[in-house]
Formats: structure tokens, sequence, C-alpha cells
């Protein structure tokens, strides 16, 4: 028998011992079972006339862990007798692909803790399920290998985290049930017949988006639809949690082929227009702001890495230690407003004028709630 044929008949007659055994075994065990029943052990094992080829097995089992082939059929665990060795159990291989590699592993659970919320129960249940299992049997099972010799891959997921800006909200419960319903109709190209804040309405859904801890389902009610001119058509905002006996219609749904939810929100799309409000331009204007120096919070620095605009310039003003931002582009949104409303008195409106007025008046509102009677 050749050496690989050799090599690969006690692998398997090792695994096999390990299987047939409820404890796990010790490297000597294993040692005098390869002596005693198979030629391979008996050939190669016993060179050593001191140790009886035990150095020549820990080498050859430590190979064994770290292999795809082998390594997943093996539990080990520190033997308590001997802090310096391990013992052996049979286990069963982790289902899929057993020679997944651990950064293909961490980035799927990554995708499972980001996108899990959002994920069409048809897709999980044919074949998502079985991959992220796969993942964290294979994590598991890397977990398991001597800590000099791995990452600590589980801590690593452990510290990522997604959060929002600004204040926490705390998330009610996920109906998972409705998310499931959209999925559905979207994926069938139907509407959805929903109960929406206690009224009954039918929705031609357009996108789901997922906005820490919201989620909203953009959609065109359908009476809409019947009457508003295609080319004014927008999505509205519906909050997913005020959803109920959600149904998928048989009525086709109209949303666009092209549309595209990131693109969308890129748009725009997501903010709250007050552009009426605050009578300015609904299709953009150019902001110009005043950084105040000495700011706390490094706004200027975070202002200058997270620009409010594509052609966002900041200037040093003359005879002062502030800057001049301008960033042309901008949109009028409520969500504007509580951005510079948010930043107090490090930064001013200096144009446009009709901005300035608005924050101004909202300044003026909110001192009136405030003011002692």
């Amino acid at each position: 028998m050749s050496a690989g044929k050799e090599t690969l008949y006690a692998q398997f007659a090792l695994l096999n011992y390990l299987d047939g055994s409820r404890d796990a075994r010790t490297v000597k065990e294993v040692l005098t079972h390869l002596h005693n029943n198979t030629n391979w052990g008996k050939a190669q094992l016993d060179e050593g006339p001191q140790d009886k080829g035990l150095r020549n097995l820990q080498n050859w089992l430590r190979d064994i862990r770290e292999s795809a082939e082998f390594g997943r059929q093996l539990d080990w665990q520190i033997d308590p007798d001997n802090k310096k060795q391990f013992r052996y159990k049979s286990r069963l291989p982790v289902t899929g692909n057993t020679d997944m590699p651990i950064e293909e592993a961490c980035t799927i659970l990554m995708a499972e803790k980001l996108f899990d919320v959002l994920l069409p129960a048809e897709f999980y249940d044919a074949s998502l399920q079985d991959l992220f299992r796969n993942a964290r049997e294979v994590l598991e099972w890397y977990e398991r290998e001597p800590k000099h010799a791995r990452w600590k891959a589980s801590a690593y997921l452990k510290r990522i985290a997604i959060t929002q800006r600004g204040q926490d909200l705390v998330q009610r419960d996920i109906p998972y049930d409705v998310l499931g319903v959209v999925s559905r109709a979207m994926l069938d190209g139907k509407c959805v017949a929903v109960r929406y804040k206690a009224k009954k309405r039918l929705l031609h859904p357009y996108g789901l988006v997922l906005r820490g801890p919201k989620i909203y389902l953009l959609a065109v009610d359908d009476r809409s639809q019947a009457v508003v001119p295609a080319q004014d058509l927008r999505p509205a905002h519906f909050l997913c949690v005020r959803m109920d006996k959600a149904e998928v219609s048989e009525q086709n749904n109209k949303v666009p082929n092209d549309f595209d939810a990131a693109r969308y929100i890129a748009g725009g799309g997501l903010e709250a227009e007050s552009h009426e409000e605050a009578g300015l331009p609904a299709r953009g204007f150019t902001l110009k702001l005043r950084i105040y120096a000495g700011a706390s919070d490094n706004l200027l620095q975070d202002l200058e890495e997270f620009p409010l605009s594509r052609k966002q310039t900041i200037e040093k003003e003359r005879r002062t230690r502030n800057h001049i931002l301008t960033a042309p582009g901008i949109r009028a949104s409520h969500q504007l407003t509580e951005w510079i409303l948010g930043r107090l008195d490090r930064i001013e409106v200096l144009a446009p004028d009709k901005l300035r007025s608005y924050i101004v008046d909202r300044i003026d509102a909110m001192r009136k709630r405030y003011a002692n009677d």
C-alpha cells in the first residue's frame, strides 16, 4: 500500500474509532488503537523508540484539526489530567459548505445581523436558513481551535454594532407577519391589502426601508394611483408597525420596473419636505453657514469628513477664527431644520434669507414655550 493510501486508511480508521466511542479519548488511547488495529499504525507510528510514535501522532492530529476535509469531524478539549494535551471525540460535520473560510462565515453572520428583519420568508427558508446555520457552525468549529492558532472571530462579531445618529428610540415588536406579506406581494408583483391605523388600504408596494429602528413601506394608495398622473406619483411612507391584517391582493401593482429604493433615498425621497412652509424653492438652493470657532465637538472636522453636499466648500472667514460653509443643491426639509437647530449656537444660517428667517421663527416659538408667565 502506498504512503498516501496508508495515511487515508489510518484517517478513516481513527475517525471510525472515535465515532464508536462515547467518551473523549486521549492521544495515548488513540495511539494504542492505531498500533493494534492498523497496519499504518504499526509501520509508521512506531518509529520512535522512546515515545512509540506519540509525537508523530500528536503532529498528525494537529494537522487533522486544521484540515478542511477531516478537522470538522473532530471535537477536542483540554485533557484535565494533562493541560498540554487534548482529548478527542467524533462530531458530526457541519452541513452545507464544509470548506467555508472563516472570513466568509463572519461576513454572512454580519449580513444576518443587519438584514434578518427584512428577509422574505421564501428566501430564508429556501437557502439562507442553511447558509446562516452553516456559518454559525463554522464559527463554532473555528472557536474550538487552540487559541494561539485562531482569530477572535466570535468576539469580533459581538463588537460590531449598527445604530442611528442622535437620540435612540425604543424599538417596538417587529411586525414579521406584515413584512412577510409585503415581501410576498413585491415578489409576485401584487398589491397588498392592509389595515393601516385602523383603516383599510390597498397599496402598491414600491419598497421597504429600514431606518433603525423604524421600518417603512414605500407605497402608493390605489385611490391615488387611479387619479394622479403617473409622472406626479410619489410613494408615501407607511410605518410597518402601524399595519395589521395584511394580505396579498389579487390585483397587480403598478410599480415602475425601474424603481430603485437606494436612488430614491439618495434623491431625498425620505426627507419630509418643508420648502413651502419656509418659502424656499422645491428644487434646491445654496446653503451658507457660519461655523463658529471653538466648537467643543469638532463640528468643523465632522463637516469636512461628512459634507452636507458633494460640492460643499469650507473657507476661513476673514478677520475671524470662524469658517464659512457653502453647500449647493440643498433641499428644504424638516431633517435639515432639525439638524441646524441641533447644532445650537455653533452655527449660523447666513443664506438664503428665507431659511434664516424660518430658523429664527422656530427659535422664537421654542423660546415662548419656555418663557415664564
